[in-house]
């Protein structure tokens, strides 16, 4: 029986992700000490990785000299710029609202596990609404280690009270799927095209919300 739904935020709830990945390139080019192109698969890398991580990817891919501590301060501004000026409710994926109505109908808990930092989560989700729908919200920032690491998970369902095997994870990432999936979770993929992420962990895949939804109602009456 599902017994919790854990989403995502970056790229699921709201399509932050991709906005993100599209400045990326512009922030790699201003540091970039070789003339080689950075593909789309290359820059793909940074995908699902927290805040803290994607500066040591960044400084990589720009092959840059710089110490990662300023790489890593550039790139909190840029991101504290980048985010400073999003509303949010553009970006907002709020058909999600149908799941989370669904849920409470069946009394599945709800959480939010996001690479994210806690503040940056809790901004997102009181901009859309909806932050007070959740039972819970975790943050990558918790833990020694953030996804790939299964222990963000792991926690996430200790602390719901349910077991791994009767919860779904809605994740868009290759790093989130696997975090998921090593936790003993169901995961549904949130299809996303637009940048080359392997979704091929995910036990199910829907285009938009409505999709997901069809799978979770699916899964819940096939488990009765």
């Amino acid at each position: 029986m599902i017994q919790a739904i854990i989403f995502d935020m970056d790229g699921v709830i709201v399509d932050t992700e991709y906005l993100e990945f599209s400045l990326q390139k512009q922030f790699i080019e201003e540091i970039k000490e070789h003339d080689r192109p950075i593909t789309l698969a290359q820059q793909s890398e940074v995908v699902g990785k927290c805040l803290k991580e994607i500066p040591i990817i960044v400084k990589k891919l720009a092959g840059s000299t710089l110490p990662i501590e300023e790489i890593r301060e550039r790139y909190y501004q840029f991101f504290q710029t980048l985010f400073s000026n999003v509303n949010y409710l553009d970006i907002f994926r709020s058909d999600i609202k149908q799941i989370l109505q669904f849920a409470k109908q069946n009394q599945i808990k709800l959480a939010v596990a996001s690479s994210s930092a806690l503040g940056h989560i809790h901004n997102i989700l009181t901009a859309c609404g909806i932050k007070d729908e959740f039972d819970l919200i975790v943050s990558g920032e918790q833990f020694e280690r953030s996804k790939p690491d299964p222990t963000i998970y792991r926690y996430t369902c200790e602390q719901l009270g349910v077991s791994p095997e009767n919860a779904i994870a809605i994740e868009d990432s290759f790093y989130g799927m696997q975090s998921a999936k090593t936790a003993g979770l169901t995961i549904i993929g949130y299809q996303e095209e637009r940048m080359l992420i392997d979704q091929s962990l995910a036990d199910h895949i829907g285009k938009d919300m409505n999709e997901i939804l069809d799978i979770i109602r699916t899964l819940h009456s096939g488990n009765h």
